[in-house]
């Protein structure tokens, strides 16, 4: 890898990625930034060109790494992804906002990641790529139950555990980029809708041990209700009982989590 670029070069990297425009840009669904691990001078430097480096080469694929300069301390490492479902326009959008968003942020951090509806960036100072990392994750979950009847409640979290073993196998398959999606009937009324995406850096074994982490917290956090959302540095797990992720059937009504009241519940070492 060659050498850092000029020192104005890296500040004007690092200024266009803070000042770039974010009135359009869509809201994170959840943010990690290590304020407790501080970046060098030569470190933010690097963590500035990785990220340009990201937002320009992503976008072609939906996934793209890279790294940045020398040293064990400075050396700066990146990962941009769209979940593998959308649109290649609505992955080139997500992935043109979320670096700028990122650096903005968590501006001075050693490490960080940011996860969108459609897109996920993450860097860091430490080399993290097909590794899985159990620390910092973040459930939200809706208010509601999907149902209030007991018997119904036990039946719809037996229906979920298998669904959501499904998308897991799916995910950790190899030749699927790390994306697992299905559904199953509830009920006359009820279809449950599910979706994995992991990190495509991930291994398949990595892949199903991030998931099953979540589907463990789901157990705890999200028994009976009508909708709930894990993210973590290399997985993310959702459902609903509205479909939400693509393609969509003509006519579909389309989910949005944001417009449920939600409880949010934070996991860390």
């Amino acid at each position: 890898m060659t050498s850092p670029p000029a020192p104005v070069l890296s500040l004007f990297l690092l200024f266009l990625l803070i000042a770039y425009p974010l009135c359009h840009a869509a809201a994170p669904l959840t943010e990690y930034c290590s304020y407790d691990k501080k970046a060098s001078s030569a470190a933010k430097a690097n963590i500035a060109r990785v990220l340009a480096t990201l937002q320009s080469n992503a976008p072609s694929n939906g996934f793209y790494t890279a790294s940045y300069g020398t040293g064990s301390v400075d050396r700066a490492y990146g990962l941009a992804q769209c979940r593998q479902d959308v649109s290649v326009e609505d992955c080139r959008i997500c992935l043109r906002d979320a670096p700028p968003q990122l650096s903005k942020r968590c501006k001075g951090q050693a490490e960080a990641w940011m996860w969108f509806d459609y897109c996920f960036v993450r860097y860091d100072t430490t080399p993290f790529t097909g590794k899985f990392d159990s620390g910092y994750g973040v459930y939200d979950y809706s208010e509601y139950n999907v149902t209030e009847n007991v018997v119904e409640q036990r039946r719809f979290d037996r229906e979920l555990r298998s669904l959501l073993g499904k998308v897991k196998t799916q995910a950790a398959a190899r030749g699927n980029l790390g994306l697992g999606r299905d559904q199953t009937k509830f009920s006359s009324a009820v279809t449950i809708y599910a979706l994995a995406q992991c990190t495509r850096d991930l291994p398949s074994q990595a892949c199903s041990k991030c998931l099953s982490t979540e589907i463990g917290y789901f157990a705890q956090f999200c028994p009976q209700r009508k909708a709930c959302r894990g993210l973590t540095s290399g997985c993310y797990l959702r459902y609903e009982i509205y479909p939400f992720f693509f393609p969509l059937s003509p006519g579909s009504p389309k989910a949005s989590l944001a417009a449920e009241p939600l409880v949010s519940k934070v996991v860390s070492p």
